[in-house]
């Protein structure tokens, strides 16, 4: 099976190296500035890139200057994402000669006394339910706050005056959904598991009403992000789904545990209340408190764990 460069396995750096070189040389012959790789550039992300159009790794790669980008970079064109039902735009954008693509939300509804089914098949009264752009942006704080890096780069745009959230585009990927209707196996079911794990502790957190399996990416180095997080937060402080909490990765659970209530609401004052707010921190807390349960319970060694890396490509990278 062949490798795409943007992936990661032991060999992804050199690969993607090599790619960046034949880009230099040709960047070079047109006179173009040119720019290669880090062999850290997709630390943070498993070996991930994000990529143009082309599949080519992108010349920004912290969040900071995706960010930038997303927030700058030309438009070239839209259309209309054909799953969901508030309407998301894909985003064509131009970063000088660097084409890539972004995810655009723009739907922002609030509705009183709304009985809301939430993921596992639970209805529950909201006395005021929203289902928000905004949220998506705060969602991605959280996952930064964290340490997680399992949410795209998002932030907030205005688009031909429009205001909305706009998320760049993680090429190469699939929906746990397709995955799961193409019976698709994970190579690794233990790592895959664990991964599941960091998203059911993050779910709980921000109260993520809309958990389900098209709402997680899986990329090309079996690599699950976090997406579609639109009808998260809101100010009730109850835990969703307590049940699934059943493991921890180590480092989600120090995360949690130190999450700062100052640098919380620096991040997330633009886009969530103050009641929003309390409520995110009372989950935490009482987040803390049952996994502290189960490892009192039935020992730290069965329920905390170090997150696996990845050692294989997905079959839907290109041979």
């Amino acid at each position: 099976m062949k490798r795409n460069a943007t992936f990661g396995n032991p060999t992804w750096v050199l690969l993607v190296a090599v790619c960046a070189t034949l880009a230099v040389r040709s960047a070079a012959s047109a006179g173009e500035k040119s720019w290669v790789p880090s062999a850290d550039a997709g630390e943070r992300f498993e070996g991930y890139l994000f990529v143009d159009v082309n599949g080519h790794p992108l010349p920004f790669q912290s969040d900071e200057d995706i960010e930038e980008n997303l927030r700058a970079a030309a438009v070239v064109s839209k259309s209309e994402i054909p799953v969901g039902v508030t309407r998301p735009r894909k985003i064509l954008l131009a970063a000088g000669p660097h084409h890539f693509n972004a995810v655009f939300k723009f739907f922002d509804e609030t509705r009183k006394n709304v009985r809301d089914p939430t993921a596992m098949g639970r209805a529950k009264l909201y006395l005021e339910w929203r289902d928000s752009y905004i949220y998506d942006i705060a969602a991605y704080k959280v996952d930064r706050l964290m340490g997680l890096n399992r949410m795209p780069p998002t932030v907030s745009r205005k688009i031909k005056g429009l205001g909305g959230s706009i998320q760049i585009w993680v090429e190469g990927s699939i929906t746990e959904a397709m995955r799961s209707e193409q019976s698709i196996a994970p190579p690794e079911i233990a790592r895959f598991n664990q991964q599941r794990s960091t998203l059911q502790v993050f779910d709980n957190l921000v109260a993520n009403r809309d958990s389900n399996l098209g709402n997680t990416l899986i990329d090309g180095n079996w690599r699950l992000w976090f997406i579609d997080c639109t009808r998260c937060f809101g100010r009730s402080p109850e835990i969703l789904y307590p049940e699934v909490l059943t493991h921890c990765d180590r480092r989600v659970w120090q995360a949690l545990k130190e999450l700062d209530r100052g640098a919380a609401e620096k991040a997330l004052d633009p886009y969530l209340s103050d009641s929003e707010i309390d409520a995110l921190f009372i989950r935490r807390d009482k987040l803390v408190d049952l996994i502290q349960a189960r490892i009192d319970e039935w020992g730290e060694e069965l329920v905390l764990f170090d997150q696996r890396p990845p050692t294989e490509t997905a079959p839907w990278i290109e041979e």
